[in-house]
């Protein structure tokens, strides 16, 4: 490994509060305007738990690059190092003179603190931000129910994907895949619990992106950043936009047609889910001209995956606060969703990279002399 790609890996943090602590010094040496959002859960120790922003850019800007981080706690680790080192590349020339770039670092900073992807409640936050409540019926996922969430420790053997393998057989990837992922609100202690109200932290985001300052913008790309999904360290943007709209053309057009992966499109790697981030920022700004996609980086197989959240999950709730088995599986699912690879951690940074900078290519790609309030169209 080259001295560069060594220096790289220090963006990526031992845990939450190294991660905060960077990406705010970075923030504070690039003059960016930083603020602070406590929530009320605690970290490990009673620590105080924050999400933080910084931006940069126009005092009240027309078009806005948006970058999100651990919507799904553990997988901050990832979404964490992007922003600092986006941070440590960033310069007044980045960006168009009209524009602006907003860094919303641990979305859920309780699942980042404690090594979760879902936040204090359980509830995973990127099937919470719905428009109402309650939310909508998963009968499918009640059938898997018993599989997914056991009421009891987590043992071994446990047969748990030997038991996968015939669901897969008899419903099909796809469906299975859906009906589990797609979130669900009706098994509190369950995967992919969506919730049955706004959690702190999504309330937290409206607030945010309502800010006075950014009331001008016409034009919007939202990047939620995320890890776990494809081969590992290859990278997809998913989207939830049909193919022949002008938002899918937009999206193609600026980072290539093979990093898009849309969940209306049969067959894609994406899927679709309910009360996700940036149907949030979506509604937000729904009189601009906005486009959102999830920066999702693969980590280990599918199976896997959802064997690791499946053990921690049981652990949280059927072992002690202090048991070196809880401590064991949540361990354990940092590395499913980080995996301490050189490679896979280099590999994210130059993909990520990639990524931002074709977004602030795309904001340059409307002339500064075109009236943005009438670009506006549907997806």
């Amino acid at each position: 490994m080259d001295a560069a790609a060594q220096n790289a890996l220090r963006y990526f943090a031992p845990n939450y509060f190294a991660a905060r602590a960077s990406f705010l010094t970075l923030a504070r040496a690039r003059g960016a305007a930083i603020a602070t959002y406590p929530i009320r859960a605690r970290g490990p120790s009673g620590a105080e738990l924050s999400i933080d922003t910084a931006y940069l850019g126009a005092k009240n800007p027309r078009q806005l690059l948006l970058v999100s981080s651990g919507t799904h706690g553990v997988e901050g680790f990832a979404g964490s190092a992007l922003q600092q080192q986006w941070l440590d590349r960033v310069d007044s020339s980045t960006l168009p003179p009209d524009s602006g770039c907003l860094l919303i670092h641990a979305v859920n900073p309780y699942g980042f603190a404690w090594l979760r992807r879902a936040n204090e409640h359980n509830v995973d936050l990127n099937r919470n931000a719905l428009d109402r409540f309650p939310g909508p019926l998963n009968a499918a996922y009640r059938e898997l129910d018993p599989w997914l969430n056991p009421p009891a420790p987590p043992r071994v053997p446990d047969f748990f994907l030997a038991r996968g393998l015939w669901r897969l057989l008899t419903k099909g990837f796809a469906p299975l895949r859906q009906a589990i992922v797609g979130g669900q609100y009706d098994f509190p202690r369950g995967l992919f619990y969506g919730g049955e109200r706004h959690e702190e932290s999504i309330a937290c985001i409206e607030r945010i992106i309502a800010a006075e300052a950014l009331r001008s913008v016409k034009r919007v790309i939202a990047i939620d950043l995320h890890t776990g999904l494809g081969r590992s360290a290859a990278y997809r943007l998913l989207i939830d936009v049909a193919p022949d709209s002008p938002a899918n053309r937009d999206l193609v057009s600026w980072f290539g047609a093979a990093a898009i992966a849309s969940s209306q499109r049969p067959g894609s790697a994406a899927y679709e889910v309910n009360g996700g981030i940036v149907d949030l920022i979506e509604r937000r700004y729904a009189g601009s001209r906005t486009r959102v996609a999830v920066l999702e980086f693969g980590t280990v197989p599918l199976p896997r995956m959802l064997y690791r959240l499946y053990r921690e999950n049981r652990a949280t709730f059927h072992t002690a606060p202090d048991s070196p088995v809880l401590a064991r599986e949540r361990a354990r699912l940092r590395d499913a969703f980080c995996p301490p690879s050189a490679r896979w951690r280099n590999r994210v940074l130059a993909h990520g990279d990639n990524v931002l900078q074709q977004a602030v290519q795309a904001l340059r790609s409307v002339p500064l002399n075109r009236n943005l309030e009438n670009a506006e169209d549907t997806n």
